[in-house]
């Protein structure tokens, strides 16, 4: 049995890094409003022009008192109160902000996509000036993925140069989440119904040899031994059944992963300070699960060998395959699952899901639709075992739990396997 540490954003914040789409916006207009103050500064009335990493921000006659505070909101409250305006070079880049501006909120992958859709819907875009739309939103969407990427980098770099004391404590809550044992009580009925046929196969000649009498356990290994003294010779698969959700299943079988896959969805490589499992060794006698890491949308810290890839992963949406039939290429620059194709992950990760059963842990990731062909590809595989959600707890009556399960359904096709395979809340637990 393997292991698959599916993370995404929230593991990053779980661990003080502000990486959200939140942050970053607000960091950006910290800067601009800055740059507006320094213009003010050098008396350069009637218009401003603030250019930061290739975007334009343009002030049309500025306030004759300093910007107060560092948010987008308070800039444009005081700009209207004087009929001055805030104009943006990048199309995107103005719906991202006005959304965020009503919301506090904006999902940046999302709206993409949701505008990729609104240009394929509302033009012919084999004809005239409509056959532009497609690239210029593409170009607005890669600068803002560069801004994005640098200021990424910096957070991370902050957050490595900590002292490592600053983040013992959730290191450690953190880490004995990773590596728990295996908890049988978490299986799908499916997975536990295969399971025990293994484990039964495995100790047939025993149990048969038992049966008449022919056999002295004494000298066998000794969890199979436990086994075969704890169990009805009449009822073999019941018995095992009943002993892989008992309380001490470490008794009588391997509760140790295998493997355990860290699959990051994230940018930066927080999960490196994962990567001695000796540190986490809680009842397994010594047994240590093999670790390994895949970054599936690419590194900050190694982007020539592993580039970043930033988009959209809906194959499963239904206007997507009337986009894929335009045979534009223009409309699939940034799709998910075309540019896996530019390194060995996706193939890493299948070989992964291929090679046995697996558990998959999820620290932080919302599971949206933004990522759902991959997903659902993880989710529904033959070899899915169970899917715990580690949910945010905001405060002591609120969680994400009900938010992350609604999404993961969203990636089912077949329903009754998310029933079975989906862990219930009062077996679950917050990641920190």
């Amino acid at each position: 049995m393997n292991r698959i540490i599916l993370i995404g954003n929230g593991f990053d914040l779980a661990h003080k890094i502000k990486t959200s789409y939140h942050d970053f916006i607000t960091d950006y207009w910290k800067f601009v409003i800055g740059e507006i103050n320094k213009s003010i500064e050098r008396n350069i009335n009637n218009l401003t022009n603030v250019t930061f990493e290739n975007e334009e921000i343009i002030i049309n006659i500025l306030p004759k008192k300093f910007i107060i505070g560092t948010e987008y909101k308070g800039l444009k409250e005081q700009l209207d109160t004087i009929r001055s305006s805030i104009g943006f070079k990048n199309k995107f880049f103005k719906e991202l902000i006005d959304k965020y501006y009503l919301n506090n909120w904006v999902e940046i992958e999302n709206e993409y996509y949701n505008l990729l859709k609104k240009t394929f819907k509302n033009s012919d875009v084999n004809i005239g000036p409509n056959r532009n739309k497609i690239i210029e939103l593409n170009n607005d969407f890669n600068k803002v993925k560069l801004l994005l990427i640098k200021y990424l980098y910096k957070e991370f770099e902050n957050f490595k140069n900590k002292p490592r004391l600053d983040f013992t404590n959730y290191k450690e809550v953190i880490g004995n989440r990773i590596y728990q044992p295996l908890n049988y009580k978490d299986f799908s009925e499916n997975s536990l119904n295969q399971i025990v046929e293994q484990e039964y196969n495995l100790l047939k000649p025993e149990i048969e040899s038992l049966k008449d009498n022919r056999f002295d356990i004494s000298s066998i290994e000794e969890k199979k031994r436990n086994i075969l003294q704890s169990i009805n010779t009449n009822t073999p698969k019941k018995d095992i059944r009943n002993l892989l959700k008992s309380n001490n299943p470490e008794k009588y079988f391997n509760t140790i992963p295998v493997q355990t896959l860290f699959l990051n969805f994230n940018y930066t490589d927080t999960d490196f300070i994962y990567n001695e499992p000796n540190f986490y060794n809680i009842n397994n006698n010594g047994a240590l699960t093999k670790i390994k890491f895949i970054r599936i949308h690419g590194s900050i810290s190694n982007i020539k060998r592993n580039p970043i890839i930033f988009g959209y992963g809906d194959e499963l949406d239904d206007d997507y395959k009337q986009i894929e039939k335009l045979n534009r290429n223009e409309y699939l620059e940034n799709i998910k699952s075309i540019n896996y194709l530019e390194t060995s992950n996706y193939k890493s990760l299948l070989e992964f899901i291929n090679s046995d059963f697996f558990q998959v842990y999820i620290f932080g990731h919302s599971c949206g639709t933004s990522d759902r062909t991959l997903l659902n590809t993880i989710f529904e595989h033959d070899n899915c075992a169970t899917i715990k959600v580690f949910y945010h707890l905001k405060n002591e009556t609120s969680d994400n739990f009900s938010d992350v399960i609604r999404n993961i359904s969203r990636n089912f096709n077949d329903k009754a396997k998310m029933r079975d395979r989906v862990v219930n809340k009062n077996q679950c637990e917050p990641l920190f």
